[in-house]
């Protein structure tokens, strides 16, 4: 990639990131963007559409680095433990851009890109699975489930402990009982 457009990409998202900080996004302006950013309307425009396209697409990132943490979808039922270790650790790590980038009325965003991120995982190699309701029905219970009791105790707080993660973690283990009995193991052993 060009260095050029790096360093433009680079500073839409620093200045997107740094407004967000201040304001929801239907109060951000392209304008406003572009003098933040240091770079003309029409750069703008070669990448987004709007600043609703250049928002989802920031969005997509931070879920892509959060997801990135988590090597093998499998692990969701076999290891759930260690499944929630490493996504509410990454939520952790990334916690100020996360929380910046998803706050206001984007906050719904987060887990429904998580959920669709990871469940896109699990049905890569398996797209049978995709419109099997039961399935589905215990994969997003257990993806919602351990997000929002995750952030419902943290809440007030913001308290993104380790003691927090490790209590959510082992709750979503004992779900892992009733996931293996409910899902299919397949030869190579992923769902």
């Amino acid at each position: 990639m060009d260095i050029r457009v790096i360093k433009s990409k680079n500073s839409i998202f620093d200045a997107f990131v740094n407004l967000r900080s201040k304001k929801e996004l239907r109060k951000i302006t392209v304008k406003e963007l572009c003098e933040k950013a240091l770079i003309n309307k029409s750069t703008f425009y070669t990448y987004y559409e709007d600043m609703f396209d250049l928002s989802d697409k920031i969005e997509s990132e931070v879920v892509d680095g959060i997801v990135s943490t988590i090597s093998n979808p499998q692990m969701m039922i076999d290891e759930p433990v260690k499944f929630y270790r490493n996504l509410l650790g990454a939520m952790t790590e990334n916690k100020a851009l996360t929380n910046t980038v998803f706050s206001g009325s984007q906050h719904p965003n987060l887990i429904v890109k998580i959920s669709k991120s990871l469940k896109k995982m699990s049905f890569e190699n398996h797209p049978e699975y995709i419109n099997d309701k039961k399935i589905c029905t215990i994969l997003d219970y257990a993806i919602y489930g351990g997000y929002y009791a995750f952030v419902e105790n943290q809440a007030d707080t913001n308290d993104y402990s380790t003691e927090l993660i490790e209590s959510v973690s082992v709750i979503s283990g004992h779900m892992a009982k009733l996931i293996k009995e409910n899902i299919p193991v397949l030869k190579d052993g992923s769902v």
